[in-house]
């Protein structure tokens, strides 16, 4: 199974580098659909879902695929593959537990403790963002999410070596709601593209559109559609901005047929703040005084 590029440095794509896009891809297309309940199910990904892990503590999201073979794999990644999920997750506690922040606590009081984990995660990084300040990449749920998409695309074709499609950039859209079917979806679209064999990237970014559903609750997600669509496509879809890219194609994914439809913002990320203040100040009026 290919390595997904977890050391490219993470950019998010906003609507003017989506422009940007449009105007530089060409003309060419390819549809290959996937995975259960679309009507174009004979173009199928492998079944197995995603299996989908909230740590709150620490806002990660960790995403568990099983490849053809029967191997697990984890986004972000924390060593593998592993034999089963309880070998992955028992991982996952040990990555965490690694990253903690022995420091932590260590000289304050009570009031003071409570109020460093309000402003910090357990490994010592903010939770609140200033203006400007990058999100830290494992707590890019999109990211990771995409990058496990990408890794299922890959084993299902059967793509090893140069010919894997590494993540290149996701862009940041909201996941969709459909009251009448009560199911989630989320559209997303990322680019993607082969390494060559001297070590560089080969070619152009490719775009790809993806549909993944929840189907247990908010533990597991399928895969419906995951495809390379042109710039130029525009699919129908009654929850997505116009900035997003479907399949010309309608039938190539589920959500986004009714008028019931509509976005919500999907992940957790830490929050970004739009201004300046102290924190300290702000959290320690919900105290008594000590």
């Amino acid at each position: 199974m290919a390595e997904p590029g977890s050391a490219q440095t993470l950019q998010k794509l906003d609507t003017s580098s989506l422009r940007d896009l449009l105007h530089t891809r060409g003309m060419e297309e390819s549809f290959i659909t996937a995975e259960v309940s679309t009507p174009t199910s004979g173009r199928c990904l492998w079944s197995s879902p995603i299996w989908k892990r909230r740590v709150f503590e620490w806002a990660i999201t960790f995403y568990t695929i099983k490849d053809h073979v029967g191997y697990f794999h984890t986004f972000p990644h924390v060593g593998g593959p592993f034999q089963n999920r309880d070998e992955a997750n028992e991982a996952i506690d040990r990555c965490l537990t690694d990253q903690k922040d022995l420091t932590m606590g260590i000289g304050l009081s009570e009031v003071d403790k409570i109020i460093q984990k309000c402003r910090y995660f357990p490994d010592g990084t903010k939770k609140r963002l200033k203006a400007g300040e990058p999100i830290d990449k494992r707590r890019d749920t999109n990211y990771h999410l995409a990058q496990a998409v990408v890794d299922k695309y890959n084993d299902h074709h059967n793509l090893f070596g140069d010919l894997a499609y590494e993540l290149k950039d996701v862009f940041d859209e909201p996941s969709l709601w459909e009251e009448e079917n009560y199911k989630m979806y989320i559209h997303m679209n990322f680019t993607a593209k082969t390494k060559g064999s001297d070590g560089f990237d080969a070619g152009s970014d490719n775009l790809f559109f993806a549909e993944i559903t929840y189907v247990d609750g908010e533990h597991e997600l399928t895969v419906n559609c995951c495809c390379m669509v042109n710039p130029f496509d525009n699919g129908p879809c009654l929850g997505c901005g116009t900035t997003m890219k479907h399949p010309n194609d309608g039938n190539a994914y589920t959500g986004g047929h009714m008028n019931a439809s509509y976005s919500r913002p999907f992940g957790s990320d830490p929050q970004k703040a739009s201004w300046c203040y102290d924190e300290d100040v702000h959290i320690r009026v919900y105290f008594p005084a000590n």
